[in-house]
């Protein structure tokens, strides 16, 4: 089923990135250090700029949002537009399960769970959907392994299904976190992290970029990095900044970069 195997190489291509970014900071701090609120700030910008571009789950802004060409949504040229071959999803509902695994190169994978998705309409074209997902999984490899788990709840409507450059609005949910151990190299150890968002009408523009809304978030963790667990919110300002108050502390940050200020 093509909806099914985009999703798998986008979810593992997600839990690729975030890991991958986790071992390259990782001997920067001793485990008995807390990680203060203006680190975690950074990471929690960088985090949500990852999660959204590399899609942890049955999205991604950087190359059309994975497989909404499947969905009814394409990115063209001109930006995002509606597909109109997808009028026929209109009120309908799509339930995929996964059981997915995959010995290659070394490494060794294993997925399960299940996607369900329902699809809006507006006069007669497709608008929007919503999906539901309960994932876990589990990769390894010589010097890698990880146990990982994904719960999203999420709608994302076009603001205006008829244009070809039409903005998109993301709410709901998205939760993941586990572990994972390198046992060799400079990164050897075991850690642990665990991120959830609440997105309240998140806008993203015709080229993926990320215009306004909010966000609730919750993280902790610990490890080779340090330890830490703080809530707090996020405004998205445009122009790849938002502001984060976390731990009474107001900081401006770049959601490419990490930069914090404040």
């Amino acid at each position: 089923m093509k909806i099914k195997a985009n999703l798998i190489i986008t979810v593992l291509a997600g839990v690729a990135f975030t890991f991958s970014a986790c071992k390259k900071s990782s001997n920067s701090k001793p485990a008995t250090t807390t990680l203060t609120p203006k680190e975690v700030s950074s990471q929690v910008a960088l985090n949500i700029t990852q999660t959204l571009s590399t899609s942890f789950g049955s999205f991604n802004l950087s190359d059309g949002w994975g497989s909404l060409s499947t969905l009814g949504l394409v990115k063209n040229q001109n930006g995002l537009q509606v597909n109109s071959n997808g009028n026929e999803l209109c009120g309908t509902t799509s339930e995929t399960p996964l059981d997915y695994s995959e010995d290659s190169g070394g490494t060794s994978v294993k997925m399960s769970g299940n996607m369900k998705f329902a699809f809006t309409c507006t006069n007669g074209v497709l608008s929007g959907y919503g999906f539901v997902d309960d994932l876990t999984i589990a990769e390894s490899t010589s010097t890698f392994s990880l146990n990982y788990k994904i719960n999203e709840n999420m709608t994302i409507t076009a603001v205006t299904p008829s244009s070809k450059t039409t903005s998109i609005v993301l709410a709901g949910t998205i939760g993941y976190g586990g572990t994972y151990n390198y046992s060799s190299g400079s990164n050897k150890g075991s850690a642990t992290q665990n991120f959830a968002y609440t997105y309240h009408a998140v806008t993203i523009d015709s080229n993926g970029v990320i215009a306004s809304g909010s966000a609730d978030f919750n993280t902790s963790g610990s490890g080779t990095t340090g330890t830490w667990n703080y809530s707090g919110t996020i405004t998205f300002l445009g122009n790849g900044s938002a502001k984060i108050i976390i731990n009474n502390a107001t900081y401006t940050v770049n959601l490419l970069t990490g930069e914090v200020s404040g």
